[in-house]
């Protein structure tokens, strides 16, 4: 999961860095590229960056909603730190004046990480119950993914008069946390259904993993016939599909990482297609091959998305 609070710090700081970044950069035409004026250009970038800063802090202190809102509040370490930031904005002035601009750069710089700190200890309670909404209904969809592919899981290995895995307490104590959740959710309780629906999805993970290590139990297994296997090959074909973008979501995939697994999900459909045409000339041991090669590229993507997926063994021909 996500580390929301450490998310919105370092979205808020990086918006505030930008901006320096941009105020910072000098007009065009400003510098000058020969050796003799070299010095004057560095002087020149340097006081721009201590100038931008300079404002940038002051504009936080007097102006800023989030100390703004430190100040309306009762939170005495983020107002010592407001006030922490407010005498190192000071002191920064003084170097400066003195001429010590890096000095002065490195106090601004501490500066800005106190109102940070601060904002982040007085949160927008709008913001923060919006994030929470989203969250949570993230959240419940993906713990309902989960409930579905485990019911189909307990279904598929019924039909062939197998048990599904050991893990009825887990689904048992996830299903009493989502009841517990939907509740709270009903009486306007957004936060506490966050801290529940996440420690769910705690567990949800490592559940997924052992169910996902279950299915190739399958294999072993004896069907009535190949059409038998080939349905219910279809079926954790069609799961595990169901599965990929809740992981990718859920798990913190990297785009890139995220990308090869969307090949493999497009890879494994057009098997999927093929698989279908060979049943339509009951041709279902060839269809179960070429469906266990789609499953296959499927599993691949799990793995990619950081769910540690056995890889199946391929039946005989």
């Amino acid at each position: 999961m996500m580390h929301h609070r450490d998310g919105t710090k370092l979205a808020w700081a990086a918006c505030l860095l930008a901006g320096v970044a941009v105020a910072a950069e000098p007009p065009a035409g400003s510098l000058n590229a020969d050796s003799a004026g070299g010095i004057e250009v560095g002087a020149n970038r340097l006081r721009l960056t201590v100038d931008s800063k300079l404002r940038l802090i002051k504009s936080q202190l007097t102006q800023s909603p989030a100390v703004q809102r430190i100040l309306q509040s009762d939170h005495a370490q983020a107002k010592q730190k407001l006030a922490d930031a407010q005498a190192v904005h000071e002191r920064a002035e003084v170097e400066l004046k003195e001429g010590r601009q890096e000095a002065a750069i490195k106090l601004l710089d501490a500066a800005l990480r106190d109102i940070v700190a601060a904002s982040n200890l007085v949160p927008d309670m709008a913001n923060l119950a919006a994030r929470e909404r989203r969250q949570n209904a993230e959240l419940r969809e993906a713990i309902r993914t989960f409930q579905s592919l485990h019911k189909g899981l307990s279904s598929r290995m019924a039909t062939i008069k197998r048990h599904a895995p050991g893990i009825g307490t887990e689904v048992a104590r996830i299903d009493e946390m989502m009841e517990r959740a939907d509740t709270l959710i009903a009486t306007g309780d957004q936060h506490q259904a966050n801290v529940l629906l996440n420690a769910a999805y705690a567990i949800v993970v490592p559940t997924l993993n052992r169910m996902l290590s279950a299915e190739t139990i399958v294999y072993e297994l004896k069907f009535e016939s190949v059409a038998q296997e080939y349905a219910h090959e279809l079926a954790r074909n069609r799961s595990f599909e169901e599965l990929i973008p809740i992981a990718l979501t859920r798990l913190g995939t990297s785009s890139e990482a995220a990308a090869l697994a969307d090949r493999y999900v497009s890879q494994s459909r057009d098997l999927r297609e093929l698989a279908r045409q060979q049943t339509d000339k009951a041709d279902y041991r060839a269809a179960l091959k070429t469906i266990q090669s789609a499953t296959a590229h499927l599993e691949r993507a799990l793995r990619i998305a950081g769910l540690v997926v056995p890889q199946s063994t391929e039946i005989a021909p």
